[in-house]
């Protein structure tokens, strides 16, 4: 089997700008049950904010300022302050074993996808492999 990336990627993601602030990365994780979102500033993808990110500030805000101010003080913090710009990412020929390699050896829950210029193609997570691990026992392979 010499798959690539995109053979599994999702290419509908979710995907915010550098202008947002948390509330909208922590509303659209809630909303729509994901745990990694890329961030863009001019439509170049930048990097990633991770549920483990916004679970920390949440905490930390939970515990300075107390749940009353939760909502207010996530509409004052931004993207910037939270997105993790060291993301690794890769392109959509990248071979499924290396992707596979790299989730076993790093402790990423995602892979961001991106094009020459720059652009997010799609992402790949530990849960698409899962859900390729299934096809492939369903198959008999």
């Amino acid at each position: 089997m010499n798959k690539v990336i995109a053979d599994i990627m999702t290419t509908s993601v979710f995907q915010l700008d550098i202008e947002n602030t948390m509330y909208e990365v922590h509303k659209l994780m809630k909303e729509s049950q994901i745990r990694h979102v890329p961030i863009s500033q001019n439509n170049e993808f930048i990097g990633v904010i991770t549920q483990k990110t916004i679970i920390a500030k949440v905490m930390y805000l939970l515990d300075n300022y107390g749940s009353s101010s939760l909502e207010r003080r996530e509409k004052s913090v931004c993207v910037s302050d939270l997105i993790d710009k060291n993301v690794v990412f890769a392109n959509p020929n990248m071979p499924l074993a290396d992707a596979a390699e790299f989730f076993l050896a790093n402790r990423h829950g995602c892979l961001p996808i991106v094009d020459k210029d720059n652009l997010l193609q799609g992402i790949v997570t530990s849960s698409d492999f899962v859900k390729l691990s299934l096809t492939l026992l369903e198959k008999g392979a």
